[in-house]
């Protein structure tokens, strides 16, 4: 009647019985229910931490697209900055360069003018010495016409 299985169900019940009377169950069950409370609010904290890190992501992706906005912006103003002073310096090295030309063309001009001017005084005094010359040596009248028709007709001639 007593024999090896009666044994082990005994001590089964007793083992069971002991569990109940010591409430091992509804510890164990708190035990349960506490970790899945723990497990459950770092769950929370977790999520709540990644809705956190993307807020923050997203900050910062539209901080560096205005960045990027920024930049392309001061580069373009740049760009035209540097255009408008290479059309400025074209034009004022342009401007300089018709002045110096004008002026160069007024220089000659007016040495022309002077040379001109020059020789016709130097023409001048030479046909005073020259009619001085003839009238000390004595020429006639009708010479002294052909030698004055002459020389006005080469003078012409001379002068162009």
């Amino acid at each position: 009647m007593f024999d090896e299985s009666f044994f082990v169900a005994v001590s089964f019940f007793t083992v069971v019985g002991l569990f109940i009377y010591l409430k091992l169950p509804s510890k164990m069950m708190q035990a349960l229910d506490e970790k899945s409370a723990e497990i459950a609010k770092q769950l929370d904290d977790a999520k709540a931490l990644r809705a956190e890190a993307e807020k923050v992501l997203a900050d910062y992706e539209e901080q560096r697209k205005q960045a990027e906005a920024q930049a392309e912006q001061i580069i373009a103003d740049a760009k035209a900055s540097a255009e408008r002073t290479v059309a400025e310096s074209r034009d004022a090295m342009q401007a300089a360069t018709e002045r110096r030309t004008k002026q160069a063309e007024d220089k000659i001009a007016r040495a022309q003018e002077s040379l001109e001017k020059e020789v016709r005084a130097a023409i001048t005094s030479l046909a005073i010495d020259a009619a001085a010359h003839l009238v000390a040596s004595g020429m006639t009248d009708e010479t002294a016409q052909k030698l004055v028709d002459n020389n006005i007709s080469e003078l012409a001639d001379r002068l162009n």
